[in-house]
């Protein structure tokens, strides 16, 4: 369960696991469910999505709800139907929201953190909304976007993180030609800022194109462990890494090469990444979508573990493509 919180709070830390068993993984939302994730309320599972189409309408925010994560997924509602006055809309009063992130607070509400594109400063800007329920409907706060810098181009990719000293963060991607993941420390309410952002990684290896997004971040043991996904979404070279440090005020080191890949999943799926971890009773998960047919990325759900060192190990044997 993802929380903004007060001390103690212990749920986002993931602890070390043992061994798991190698799998052969399938989609388990088979549909078009892009940048998925994933939100645990007692012993319900909710998975949210970037806006897709159901039955000829835009939902916005997608959710689907599971008791099991790799059980039998169902089609919830649009979690926030009606868009804030600064999104940018269609004539059918749609707009583009992508990359949303669902934290529970410490009032019993639900935060949503979402991407969209400004009408007023025309780049992507990060929006927040609250909900009494985990499937909205989110209303916004306030006329305007949570973090929206026209002098870094778009601000994208949102993600909460609460560390074991109850200390609450909201991670982003921003910048084109070198993008940057961001960390910024935020208050109780999850959406005052607290202090300066600080930058963790930086897009400089050929093979990211420029492109670090879609931040993942957990605590494991005494280090934390970014997970990133590199290049174009839709360039056939998306993947997701990692980074770790010891402090989350020191400097972050890549992993060498790719954790996941379309090579490292034996070219079944095209583009993985938009990749959530979520922790587990005998294992962890990472969550992510790939590529099944054109124009749909279907959600994976993979068993994750983590070694002597803390560096983190999938348990995938092989993937089909349809369930």
């Amino acid at each position: 369960m993802r929380l903004l919180t007060t001390p103690p709070v212990v749920a986002a830390v993931v602890v070390a696991t043992t061994a798991a068993s190698t799998v052969t993984i399938q989609p388990i939302i088979a549909r078009d469910f892009p940048d998925p994730a994933l939100l645990a309320v007692g012993n319900t599972y909710y998975a949210y999505s970037t806006a897709s189409n159901y039955n000829g309408k835009v939902w916005h925010v997608p959710v689907q709800r599971s008791t099991k994560l790799n059980g039998r997924w169902t089609v919830v509602n649009d979690a926030m139907p009606d868009l804030p006055s600064w999104v940018g809309k269609d004539g059918a009063g749609n707009g583009n929201v992508w990359a949303p992130e669902v934290a529970a607070r410490s009032d019993g509400t639900y935060i949503l953190y979402f991407t969209a594109r400004a009408t007023p400063q025309n780049v992507q800007c990060i929006g927040v909304a609250l909900a009494d329920s985990p499937t909205g409907p989110f209303q916004q706060v306030g006329d305007k976007p949570l973090v929206c810098r026209p002098e870094d181009i778009d601000s994208i990719d949102p993600k909460a993180f609460t560390d074991s000293n109850g200390k609450q963060y909201l991670l982003y991607t921003s910048g084109r030609g070198k993008a940057t993941i961001w960390l910024q420390q935020v208050s109780i309410d999850g959406m005052t800022p607290i202090g300066s952002r600080r930058a963790l990684i930086q897009s400089d290896r050929p093979e990211e194109g420029n492109i670090v997004e879609a931040p993942t971040l957990v605590r494991q043991g005494d280090n934390y462990v970014l997970f990133y996904s590199g290049n174009a979404f839709n360039s056939g070279k998306y993947f997701v890494n990692y980074a770790t440090s010891s402090s989350l005020a020191s400097a972050f080191e890549k992993a060498p090469g790719q954790f996941l890949s379309k090579e490292t999943l034996g070219g079944a799926i095209t583009n993985p990444g938009g990749q959530d971890v979520v922790p587990g009773s005998k294992n962890d998960y990472l969550i992510f979508h790939g590529y099944t047919a054109p124009g749909q990325r279907a959600m994976f759900v993979a068993p994750l573990t983590w070694d002597e060192n803390g560096k983190p190990v999938l348990h995938v044997k092989s993937v089909v493509k349809t369930p």
